[in-house]
């Protein structure tokens, strides 16, 4: 049985609800033994050396990172399997979605692996882009949303076919 952690940050909750379903593909699917952290300054000591694997997912929004999970990415993964993901509605998965893939491409270099490259010390064995949500205020309507649970379930079997 693999032992998988999967960290993420999140600003509006597309990347938290994006970790259920990947953790929740892993537990039933793959027979995963998952605990699943939302970072914060509760949990800036977390110890991963007990996992077989590590799952690190962040938004990006204002061109950036949570803080907490860029600086999880700097952790020793070395004899790890580590995944990472973004949630970025505005942009990379904005660019996806109308088909513009040398934006798509541009967008995840810069958001995505320029950062896992400069950040980890290891090279993930995947990395996924998902859609989120944005609002305009806490109880305004979605300005933006192109989440697609669909997207988090094929990348968690993905996944699970890595670790198995």
């Amino acid at each position: 049985m693999s032992k998988t952690l999967i960290v993420f940050g999140t600003r509006y909750g597309a990347t938290h609800r994006s970790s259920e379903v990947i953790a929740k593909i892993l537990k039933k699917k793959f027979n995963h033994e998952v605990e699943l952290v939302k970072l914060s300054s509760e949990t800036e000591n977390i110890d991963f050396s007990s996992y077989d694997n590590v799952i690190v997912g962040t938004s990006v929004a204002m061109f950036s990172w949570t803080k907490r999970a860029k600086k999880f990415l700097k952790n020793d993964f070395r004899g790890k399997k580590l995944f990472v993901f973004i949630s970025s509605a505005a942009l990379t998965y904005a660019a996806l979605e109308k088909g513009e893939m040398e934006k798509y491409e541009k967008h995840k270099k810069r958001f995505l692996d320029n950062v896992v490259k400069k950040k980890a010390n290891v090279e993930p064995t995947s990395t996924a882009v998902f859609g989120g949500w944005i609002r305009k205020g806490k109880t305004e309507a979605f300005s933006l949303f192109n989440w697609k649970e669909e997207d988090a379930v094929n990348w968690a079997e993905e996944i699970g076919k890595l670790t198995g």
